[in-house]
Order: C-alpha cells, then sequence, then structure tokens
C-alpha cells in the first residue's frame, strides 16, 4: 500500500522534467537568435556562421545539464528545440 504522501511531487515526473526541458531550450534558442541577429547586424550572415554560433551555445547548455546530473533524454530535448527554436527564428 502506497501513502499519498509518498508520491513525488508533480514538477519532478518525467514527464514534466521533459517538459520544462524543451520549454528551456526553446527560450534559449530564441535569446540566441536574437544575439546573433544583433552580433551580425544588418549584414547577410552565411549559415555556417549561424551553425557555428548555435553550435557554441549548444555545447555550453549541454556542459550545464550535464554538471546539473539531467538525464540524457531531458539534454537531447533541450538540445533539439534550442536548434529548432534557433533557426526559426533567424529565417
Amino acid at each position: 500500500m502506497r501513502f499519498p504522501t509518498f508520491r513525488p511531487a508533480r514538477a519532478d515526473t518525467f514527464i514534466a522534467r521533459l517538459q520544462r526541458a524543451r520549454r528551456e531550450g526553446y527560450m534559449r534558442g530564441t535569446i540566441e537568435a536574437e544575439l546573433f541577429k544583433r552580433a551580425v547586424g544588418n549584414a547577410v550572415f552565411q549559415r555556417p556562421q549561424a551553425i557555428d554560433w548555435l553550435n557554441n551555445a549548444i555545447g555550453d547548455g549541454r556542459t550545464q545539464l550535464e554538471s546539473q546530473h539531467a538525464l540524457e533524454r531531458e539534454i537531447e530535448a533541450w538540445d533539439m528545440s534550442c536548434r529548432i527554436a534557433f533557426l526559426v527564428a533567424i529565417v
């Protein structure tokens, strides 16, 4: 028999953690896209420039998440969300 007080908090469930990782990935990708656009200015940028910027941001974020002992699936959800948001925002 389980007591209701011993259930994990809703914020700690696996699904909630994945949703939070996706949300944070979208936010980080959007912020990085804005920073990239401001850094490049009105100049027409090349695709490799954008990809390099994104890869640096992803590398930093992955390092932070790994130091927080995030699960690999959380890191992957964050990674993909960040990439999608960045690429959508710079188009």
